[in-house]
């Protein structure tokens, strides 16, 4: 199953304006690989709109339980708010649309 996992932060928060936050991030970074294999999920993709003080994140992951252990591990909660979404492949949607009777 994949998970999207939208993470905001405070422009006082932001890694290029805050030094601890900066160190935090660079050293949890390192680890994200290592966490990701320990907890036996896939980062897909892991990204930053910088401007707008996110970090996107699209995780493949057998339940939504190691998805927040990751989000704790990399240290991403103590410094964003959190907000994690399953989705359906667009093959999915279709096909659960196709499950329901049309409402008009």
């Amino acid at each position: 199953m994949q998970f999207v996992v939208i993470a905001h932060h405070t422009p006082n928060l932001c890694p290029t304006s805050n030094a601890k936050i900066r160190g935090l991030l660079k050293e949890s970074a390192k680890e994200i690989p290592h966490l990701a294999q320990r907890l036996g999920i896939t980062i897909i993709s892991l990204n930053v709109c910088g401007p707008e003080h996110q970090v996107l994140a699209v995780i493949e992951s057998p339940d939504v339980e190691r998805v927040h252990q990751f989000i704790m591990g990399a240290r991403l909660v103590q410094w964003n708010t959190i907000n994690v979404h399953a989705t359906w492949s667009l093959e999915e949607t279709l096909a659960r649309a196709d499950a329901l009777p049309p409402i008009f």
